[in-house]
């Protein structure tokens, strides 16, 4: 027969309590184990710090940083940085940290150990409209807690110090940048400059600025030509009387007739003029009628003069006089003559340059956007300019986004792990549950009959009767289970006879 396992409460502490030394057995060996070997179980010890994300500490309205990027690609730029071989293997050799692993391990094994050793973890901001590193914990584990302590607050440092220096190199490199851009910019805009000169003093006078003014000079040459022409006629006119009457003076003839004056003789010519008008044009004609008015003022003139006689001829006094003035006349008809082909001259110049106004309007136009467009980009630089020069200066005074240890490394006072706790209590439980399992094993493999109630479970068959334990075999089995067997089949045997 097979033993079945206990089927209340009640049964297994009794089982417990025939099996107890075996429990103890198993509980306190695996425990003798475990708690020793714990023990020797090397210990780390964790240091953290917390660093916060301190923002800019004057208003972006008045002052706007030229470092724009993102904190959190450049917290991981700078994280990339510090956990370099280059960095970890300087931290391990300032600190002087795994002193025994040295002899032992290389130094790309020992910085791959740093490596794993350092946690980075950012700590959002829970601004529902800025979500952005509000800040960052740095752990480190060692096995000694001064030296967790030291290589945290390193660590901290250099992202400290490698924040500063990365912002302090964006702000003085666009700063640069900017600069270099605003001296090619006045370079350019000095260039075009000189062209717009160049031009102006090539143009002179055509500029379409001059336009309106060149326009009046030409009015007032034309003025100035006519009232020159008028007088040229006049001076002619004098000359023709004057030789006249030199011509008399010098043939000392007298004629019957008087010599004319220079109303006659222009009379003549006023006449000779509407003669030739009236073949062209009607009486009513404008030009008729003013030729007419003019013959009718020079008769009245002609009529006021003096009448000369035909003995009343030039003296030899007046001959000189009439030469004097004919000499005169010669001379300010040569004047006017020249100073006629001068103001010709001026009304043409002037009005060619009228004329190629609109082409240098257009060329000028061409060079003067040109300049505009660079001088607005030079003026914009130069305001970007200045606002980087104020950035940079609110980097250099440590007035702008930086990292602040708001945590301090802390010095760990016991080990992070191992958890002896967690190792001890955990040997306990797997002690307890195999001193268990072994005590039922052996119950299972037991056939004893310990009681009455192991009779009726495993023959089957009614209690008729018991004895009570002797003093001294208490607690011992009634007898095996094949002697059971034996003494029923006895009872069986002696039933009918009863």
């Amino acid at each position: 027969m097979t033993r079945k396992l206990p089927g209340s409460i009640p049964d297994y502490v009794k089982m417990l309590t025939r099996r107890k030394k075996y429990l103890l057995w198993t509980v306190c060996g695996i425990v003798g184990v475990v708690v020793p070997v714990s023990m020797l179980i090397p210990k780390e010890y964790k240091s953290e710090t917390l660093i916060l994300v301190e923002p800019q500490k004057i208003p972006e309205a008045y002052v706007r940083a030229t470092v724009t990027s993102d904190v959190t690609d450049r917290l991981q730029t700078i994280q990339e940085e510090i956990m370099s071989r280059t960095r970890l293997a300087s931290i391990i050799t300032d600190l002087n940290l795994y002193p025994k692993e040295r002899a032992k391990k290389s130094m790309d094994e020992l910085v791959e150990e740093i490596r794993q050793d350092i946690t980075v973890e950012v700590i959002n901001d829970n601004h529902p409209e800025k979500k952005s590193v509000g800040a960052f914990r740095i752990s480190f584990l060692a096995g000694s807690p001064q030296t967790a302590h030291d290589v945290t607050a390193k660590i901290a440092d250099l992202f400290i110090q490698e924040n500063l220096k990365v912002r302090d190199q964006q702000a003085q490199g666009t700063s640069h940048f900017i600069s270099d851009e605003a001296q090619k910019a006045q370079a350019q805009l000095e260039v075009q400059e000189e062209k717009i000169k160049a031009f102006n003093a090539k143009h002179m006078g055509a500029l379409p600025e001059q336009e309106q003014t060149n326009l009046q000079m030409v009015g007032q040459y034309q003025s100035l030509e006519q009232s020159n022409s008028e007088a040229i006629d006049r001076a002619t006119q004098q000359r023709t009387y004057l030789q006249s009457m030199l011509n008399v003076s010098s043939s000392r003839e007298k004629t019957a007739a008087a010599p004319l004056t220079t109303a006659q003789m222009a009379l003549q010519k006023k006449k000779q003029e509407l003669a030739s008008a009236r073949q062209k044009y009607t009486d009513s004609h404008p030009e008729v009628v003013r030729l007419e008015g003019d013959v009718a003022a020079l008769q009245q003139e002609v009529a006021a003069e003096p009448k000369l006689t035909a003995d009343a001829g030039p003296t030899a006094s007046q001959a000189e006089q009439f030469k004097s003035q004919l000499a005169s006349v010669d001379q300010e008809l040569k004047e006017r003559t020249s100073r006629e082909a001068q103001l010709e001259g001026q009304i043409r110049s002037l009005q060619g340059r009228v004329n190629v106004t609109p082409d240098v309007e257009a060329e000028f136009a061409d060079l003067n956007r040109d300049y505009q467009v660079m001088q607005k980009n030079y003026q914009t630089l130069m305001e970007k300019q200045d606002a980087s020069g104020m950035a940079a200066e609110l980097e250099r005074r440590d007035q702008s986004e930086q990292f602040r240890v708001l945590d301090p490394a802390s010095m760990p006072t016991s080990p992070y792990s191992p958890n002896m706790l967690l190792i001890n209590g955990g040997g306990i439980v797997v002690a307890l549950v195999l001193g268990l399992a072994l005590a039922l094993l052996i119950e299972i493999k037991d056939v004893a009959i310990r009681d009455a109630g192991d009779i009726e479970k495993y023959l089957n068959v009614p209690l008729i009767s018991s004895i009570p334990a002797l003093s001294g075999d208490a607690g011992k089995p009634l007898s095996s289970l094949k002697q059971l067997a034996a003494a029923q089949a006895a009872n069986r045997l002696a039933a009918p006879n009863r």
